[in-house]
């Protein structure tokens, strides 16, 4: 479950002799890397980042569990660099899940709406959607989904044999700054923080209610005939059904109307704010099947490996 991290040690901190591929640009700063963790030395101190499934067992497709994988990676990393990383602070940390599902990835990443906390950027490309990013206006939170076998080809990674040859989405939650993860936690977290079971369990947790509060869209909205329906109502019902299975087309209809300055701005979250209540209200609506596969994936992947 957690991939990439980010650590900082305070000034004074020299490991120049263990770097590789060392560059040095004055007498306080130089760069280069152990294995796939990139280390930089400032007058401000030592830097660490890196993904520590790649460094541990070349690839991060494969999750690592708590003890036999971070602490295991943790401990490399240590003895690599010659330092107590008790002594190390996380100011950054990422957590990804690889999901093998019966279908190609841009089927599921195509039902991906918005998130309320999180902005949403879709990279598209002539095969479908690859990639769909949510991130915070600060930058402090991450949650991106991706074909994570056209990654690992493109950047010629090893595939293990449990992924050779299947349906591979990728999904990954960070915390990018330190602020996040005191928030979160309430205190400064060390590298061997990653590994306790309560933080650990709580970084598996934060990564499920970003990934839940993403609205899925494509379901199919259908009348309760045990119910009475009101003319307004049938035309609230017309308009989720439209907006579930047309979600490109509705969004340039919007922007359309923004642009136009016939919606404002106000009006805009306004009708947001109403489509994200419709999504998790509607009682009358079934759940998209590749979406409804996909949520039992994901529940089970998030909280396996503590």
């Amino acid at each position: 479950m957690i991939d990439k991290i980010t650590l900082r040690l305070p000034r004074g901190i020299d490991i120049g002799d263990r770097v590789e591929r060392m560059n040095r640009t004055d007498e306080h700063t130089y760069y280069g890397a152990i294995g796939n963790m990139k280390i930089t030395h400032t007058i401000g101190g030592l830097r660490i980042v890196g993904s520590i499934a790649k460094y541990l067992q070349g690839e991060n497709i494969t999750p690592l569990t708590r003890e036999q994988g971070v602490a295991a990676a943790i401990q490399k990393l240590e003895a690599a660099t010659g330092l107590d990383l008790q002594a190390a602070e996380l100011t950054g940390v990422e957590c990804g899940a690889s999901i093998i599902l019966p279908e190609k990835p841009h089927e599921y990443l195509r039902q991906f709406g918005k998130a309320s906390r999180l902005k949403r950027n879709v990279i598209d490309t002539a095969d479908g959607i690859e990639t769909v990013n949510y991130y915070s206006e600060t930058g402090t939170y991450k949650f991106t989904a991706y074909d994570k076998t056209k990654e690992a080809k493109k950047k010629r990674m090893p595939i293990p044999a449990l992924f050779a040859n299947k349906n591979v989405l990728r999904l990954e939650y960070a915390i990018t700054k330190r602020r996040g993860i005191i928030h979160n936690f309430k205190r400064t977290l060390t590298a061997h923080d990653l590994y306790d079971h309560d933080i650990y369990r709580r970084l598996q947790a934060l990564f499920y209610e970003a990934y839940k509060d993403i609205e899925k869209l494509g379901r199919y909205v259908f009348v309760d005939i045990s119910k009475s329906i009101t003319p307004a109502r049938l035309t609230e019902l017309e308009a989720e059904k439209h907006r579930q299975s047309c979600p490109a087309e509705h969004e340039a209809y919007l922007q359309t109307l923004k642009e136009s300055g016939a919606l404002s701005a106000k009006s805009v979250e306004r009708i947001r704010a109403k489509e994200r209540k419709a999504g998790r209200d509607y009682a009358i609506s079934d759940k998209h099947q590749l979406i409804a596969e996909l949520d039992r994936r994901v529940k089970q992947e998030a909280f396996n490996g503590a």
